[in-house]
């Protein structure tokens, strides 16, 4: 029988957020069309390099406001199949980016935030990756500590209750379900 789980997270107060993104993309249009009226004055040969110059200062801001706009919108889909844990990051409901695959076996302990291990863990010079994939913080955090192509790493992540099942199911001896 397959084992198969899916969960998508998302920010639960999005007040902030939505009114970033609204400042962020009028910003971006407004200086848009600034670097493209400092384009059109290089054209006509009318003070090029100060042309140039503020070209590229409006430009990079076009670009800064564009990333600082999709960051308002991310979440992570959390995917459980037959024992394998994956996460990817979804940016603006248009670009997925994996950022981890490992096997539920793998993982040391699996716990949550609360446990006394938690803040020893935080703290050891042995982890060198860390993954930070929630967005929603207080109760229900959980982290994880596991070796991934012989990286000794920790993930802190916000899993539902029947993602954690199934945790429990695959490596009984290491999850602390709460």
């Amino acid at each position: 029988m397959d084992h198969f789980h899916e969960e998508s997270i998302s920010k639960i107060n999005t007040g902030l957020n939505t009114f970033v993104y609204i400042l962020a993309f009028l910003a971006m249009i407004i200086c848009a069309i600034m670097a493209a009226s400092f384009l059109m004055t290089i054209v006509t040969g009318q003070n090029i390099v100060y042309s140039l110059i503020l070209t590229a200062i409006f430009g990079a801001l076009t670009y800064g406001f564009y990333v600082l706009r999709n960051n308002q919108r991310i979440e992570y889909d959390y995917t459980f199949t037959n024992g394998v844990f994956d996460v990817a990051k979804v940016i603006n409901n248009s670009k997925r980016k994996r950022l981890l695959s490992v096997n539920v076996k793998e993982f040391e302990i699996v716990a949550p935030i609360e446990d006394a291990g938690f803040e020893r863990m935080l703290n050891s010079k042995d982890i060198e990756k860390r993954y930070n994939v929630f967005l929603n913080k207080g109760k229900g955090l959980y982290y994880g500590i596991f070796e991934n192509d012989g990286v000794k790493s920790m993930i802190v992540f916000e899993p539902g209750e029947k993602m954690l099942n199934l945790f429990k199911k695959f490596n009984p001896r290491g999850v602390k379900v709460e």
